[in-house]
């Protein structure tokens, strides 16, 4: 007989993360909702993480190992290996609350939703949840509209469920991009139905930085915006529907000056000019857009220092 599949698939890539998978793992397993595996790809750690998770015997949990190939490739072998109609995801650093999955798939039943996610608690300023508080649950037709109205990266890759054939049809996340794999992933999935946003703060993601991430963070170039650079063609292949054209824009925008920030942040002042004069609307943001401008500037970026010194 044919085993049944599960109602979610739960992927963990894991990588370096010994110091915290086990915490990771045990909010998993404890799940209010029983009715999921577990799948942990590890991408060649040079830890203990993968013993780690080999102590767990309960049988809901498979682990995959994999040669160093980044975060998407590990994604992306965890959902070619899962069996459920729905998905969810969470690093190997981060943890929920026993009711998160329930939660959500609750939202997920919603007519039309292809992804549900939760708000999410930052262990540094729990205070201050990655979506603001009075944003309320609600269905979401124009995701681009809702993530420039709630700070720009309202989904955490630790906070959502995401329907499994759609993750396919749109491509699975982006081998070899360093950084925001995960939002040109939502992006893409906006194109192609309708989101549900829980309210509820039921995903924990650890900020808290340590001596290599705030080290590989400073070494790590400025990565260009993987959207932006891939919604001309989605324009050219009528992949973007029409009601969804403007905001698009919007938010390629927004990635874009948010990439002119992180290059200013490097020192790289002639390219953040450049970026911002030839590619950026004005238009769309002009507050944001003058205050990158000002830094490339000299005198602008002695104000910028002084003022973060002060």
């Amino acid at each position: 007989m044919t085993q049944k599949p599960p109602s979610v698939s739960i992927v963990v890539p894991l990588y370096n993360k010994a110091t915290s998978v086990e915490a990771t793992l045990s909010s998993v397993l404890s799940q209010s909702m029983s009715d999921v595996e577990v799948i942990v790809v590890d991408d060649g750690s040079t830890d203990t993480g993968p013993q780690i998770v080999a102590t767990f015997t309960d049988k809901r949990l498979r682990l995959f190992q994999q040669q160093n190939a980044g975060v998407s490739a590990a994604r992306n072998a965890g959902v070619h290996a899962s069996r459920a109609d729905w998905i969810a995801f969470i690093d190997a650093d981060d943890v929920w609350d026993s009711n998160h999955l329930e939660i959500l798939l609750r939202a997920s039943r919603c007519d039309g939703v292809i992804v549900a996610f939760s708000n999410v608690r930052l262990q540094r300023r729990p205070e201050r949840p990655a979506i603001r508080r009075s944003i309320p649950a609600q269905k979401i037709d124009d995701y681009f509209a809702f993530a420039l109205s709630s700070g720009g990266y309202p989904i955490s890759s630790s906070s959502v469920l995401v329907r499994r054939d759609r993750l396919l049809e749109c491509g699975l996340f982006k081998v070899g991009q360093t950084m925001g794999e995960d939002i040109d992933m939502w992006c893409r999935l906006a194109c192609c139905g309708s989101f549900f946003y829980s309210g509820a703060e039921s995903a924990t993601y650890n900020d808290i930085p340590t001596a290599n991430s705030v080290a590989g963070a400073l070494d790590r170039d400025a990565v260009y915006p993987q959207f932006a650079q891939r919604l001309v063609k989605m324009f050219e292949a009528n992949d973007v529907p029409m009601r969804l054209v403007e905001n698009a824009q919007r938010y390629a925008n927004f990635l874009l000056l948010e990439y002119a920030r992180q290059l200013l942040d490097r020192g790289k002042f002639l390219e953040a000019r450049s970026l911002l004069l030839k590619q950026c609307r004005p238009n769309y943001d002009f507050k944001r857009f003058a205050k990158r401008l000002l830094r490339t500037s000299p005198i602008g970026h002695a104000i910028y220092a002084l003022s973060r010194r002060i």
